[in-house]
């Protein structure tokens, strides 16, 4: 159940993010965000507490597994233990292809979006274990099923965030710990905007994918938050990738 759960959101500054701990405080869950943007992670607490949800805001780096250490620990303290954790904190944009992308930017891109992930679970899953079991979802993407023009770290980081589910659900079943994965396709957030604002890049990538969102529009961020929501609480779902993109991979 979400109502009376204690969950830790990563990338609760905006986007998606933010949209989830609105939607879980709706529902009676209290909420521990953290995001390495303190303005953005400050609006989030702020508009949270004054719905009157219970929340602690946590400013960190997910790339740092000591920083996520720390926060997870005083998000522990806080809640006297976690029910399940979202990763949802991520970075993009086009870097150009596997010559082309400097070293700096494939350490980026890879060390936010997957090993910030793996941070986060190392960090969390004791607690899980703690509390008699918990749920864990990880946001993937399209880009982690199929491959983008330009963006190798993007697309590696994506993938690895689908194998590290899949592992996760396999090596902690015996602890009552579900991992789950949703893989959005576009969806109306600040990442999109700024991807798209790579006018060469995103133009050719357009060209090259024009007609397959067969829904016809961008998801909202809300639509991936109750998906997210569903499988926080799907006891029998394990190890699942779920594709919210509007159809985008199906042609």
């Amino acid at each position: 159940m979400i109502a009376g759960s204690r969950v830790l959101v990563t990338g609760a500054g905006s986007g998606i993010g933010r949209a989830l701990c609105e939607y879980l405080a709706a529902r009676g869950a209290a909420i521990a965000g953290l995001d390495r943007n303190g303005a953005g992670l400050g609006r989030t607490i702020d508009e949270l507490r004054s719905r009157g949800a219970t929340t602690v805001g946590l400013e960190a780096d997910v790339a740092s597994f000591d920083e996520v250490n720390a926060a997870i620990g005083a998000a522990a303290s806080a809640f006297e233990g976690l029910d399940a954790a979202v990763n949802v904190a991520g970075i993009g944009g086009y870097t150009g292809d596997v010559v082309e992308t400097p070293l700096e930017a494939w350490e980026q891109t890879v060390g936010v979006n997957l090993t910030g992930v793996f941070h986060v679970c190392r960090a969390v899953i004791p607690l899980l274990r703690a509390a008699g079991g918990g749920s864990i979802v990880n946001v993937s993407s399209q880009y982690g099923l199929v491959g983008c023009l330009a963006s190798p770290a993007y697309c590696a980081s994506k993938a690895g965030v689908i194998g590290l589910t899949r592992s996760l659900a396999v090596d902690h079943a015996r602890d009552r710990i579900r991992a789950n994965c949703v893989c959005p396709g576009p969806i109306e957030t600040p990442l999109l905007q700024a991807s798209e604002s790579q006018t060469d890049a995103a133009q050719r990538e357009h060209e090259r994918t024009h007609g397959r969102l067969l829904a016809g529009r961008p998801g909202t961020t809300t639509e991936v938050a109750e998906a997210i929501g569903y499988l926080l609480e799907a006891e029998f779902v394990n190890g699942a990738v779920l594709t919210l993109d509007g159809g985008w991979t199906a042609g």
